[in-house]
């Protein structure tokens, strides 16, 4: 893990309207951001990824999000 702060390198944008926990879209232009931690990682992450808490992890383009009830679906684009 980095621990980058994606924060400092993208703007995120939610998605409106946010699907529904059991229709997460996944892909290089989503992200998650986990509510309980306030971490953020890509949808699809090539290289290891997890938030503070460990609701989600991922690694080689596959994500586990334990609690999708507890995740924001966004968009992210370079400042």
């Amino acid at each position: 893990m980095l621990g980058i702060d994606l924060r400092k390198i993208y703007r995120f944008v939610p998605v409106e309207p946010q699907p529904a926990a059991d229709r997460l879209p996944a892909g290089a232009m989503y992200y998650y951001e986990c509510l309980d931690c306030q971490g953020i990682v890509n949808s699809a992450p090539h290289v290891a990824a997890k938030c503070v808490c460990g609701n989600l992890a991922g690694n080689a383009g596959k994500i586990v999000v334990r609690d999708p009830a507890r995740v924001r679906v966004m968009t992210g684009r370079l400042k």
